[in-house]
């Protein structure tokens, strides 16, 4: 795994391991967290498995809303980012969340 940093968060009582690491561009930067207990046969939060993401821009251009269904609860969010170099970012961060998850959930289910 090529993060800079593993760690911890708990979700829902269950202890999901997690990396983090710095994607790096000439104007931007964003620190991307992701983590997962894997596949685990459940479908809800009584049996299922723990997935953990965040992503942060402390430099660069990026916009960052929740979106809210029409009861005013929180359903999602929207990411937009500006410039080649903000693109570029956001690429590879998620492509680090894709991997990140991907090689916890290999690994888990060995």
């Amino acid at each position: 795994m090529y993060a800079i940093k593993e760690g911890f968060k708990t979700i829902n009582g269950e202890y999901v391991q997690t990396f983090q690491r710095d994607v790096r561009g000439i104007e931007t930067v964003l620190t991307v967290e992701a983590g997962t207990t894997g596949y685990t046969g459940g479908c809800s939060r009584e049996g299922g498995s723990r997935t953990y993401l965040n992503l942060q821009c402390p430099t660069g251009d990026f916009y960052f809303k929740p979106v809210k269904d029409e009861k005013g609860k929180r359903i999602g969010f929207t990411i937009a980012c500006c410039g080649d170099d903000g693109l570029d970012a956001f690429m590879k961060a998620i492509t680090f969340v894709r991997d990140a998850l991907n090689d916890q959930c290999l690994e888990i289910d060995d």
